[in-house]
């Protein structure tokens, strides 16, 4: 069945859409751009299916325009706090592709609507996993440094896909997570100074394996300091 447009009016309260009247009856609300680039115009006579694709397309415009947004501020958060709940998305100056699709979710947009969005961002290289991680892992380490195995762990998390994880946390070189973990393990014997060798060794141990460390690493660290 084909409307005829019978007016296409700016939304005061949303200059950058345009409120479209079919046969006299105010009908939808799409994106300017999209009102342009589909060349809609008063006294076009459109299909009810073509309607229904603008719908999509704004939806994903909408979708994509808010994603866009969160990853401007995301990179102009950016700082030096380092604290543990500073977001890791922001000071990762991006999301991962997981992360944006709960966003999206949480936002309303439809399934259809996040994918095509999403995929175009992935496209465009506004999300890319493996930055993420990389950037991840690099400011983990200086902020709160953690070992290979807890590191993935917390990759995954986010929803970065186990093979890029993997990937990038074998990039950590074996000497430097061992340096890495005997800097930590010095600071943690402070707290230990007290108590019997065998016990101070046993919670060192723990708590060097909670933080992540493989166990060839930690074994060598306990050498090392006892």
């Amino acid at each position: 069945m084909r409307q005829r447009i019978t007016d296409i009016q700016v939304v005061p309260e949303l200059p950058s859409h345009r409120q479209l009247f079919f046969d006299g009856t105010p009908f939808v609300v799409l994106h300017a751009a999209l009102v342009e680039n589909f060349g809609l115009r008063v006294g076009l006579e459109i299909e009810a299916e073509v309607i229904e694709k603008l719908i999509a397309a704004d939806e994903v415009m909408r979708a994509k325009n808010y994603a866009l947004r969160l990853l401007h501020e995301a990179l102009n958060n950016d700082g030096d706090d380092e604290t543990e709940d500073f977001r890791p998305a922001v000071r990762s100056k991006t999301y991962t592709k997981s992360e944006m699709e709960r966003q999206l979710t949480r936002e309303g947009f439809s399934e259809a609507a996040i994918e095509t969005a999403v995929a175009e961002l992935i496209d465009s290289g506004h999300i890319r996993d493996r930055k993420y991680a990389e950037n991840w892992v690099v400011r983990r380490q200086k902020s709160n440094p953690r070992g290979k195995t807890l590191l993935k762990h917390e990759l995954l998390d986010k929803g970065v896909d186990r093979e890029t994880a993997e990937q990038v946390v074998a990039q950590v070189k074996t000497e430097d997570e061992a340096t890495l973990a005997l800097q930590i393990a010095q600071r943690r014997m402070k707290q230990y100074q007290r108590l019997p060798v065998h016990v101070a060794k046993r919670r060192l141990h723990g708590f060097l394996a909670r933080r992540g460390f493989e166990s060839e690493v930690v074994r060598q660290v306990l050498e090392q300091i006892f």
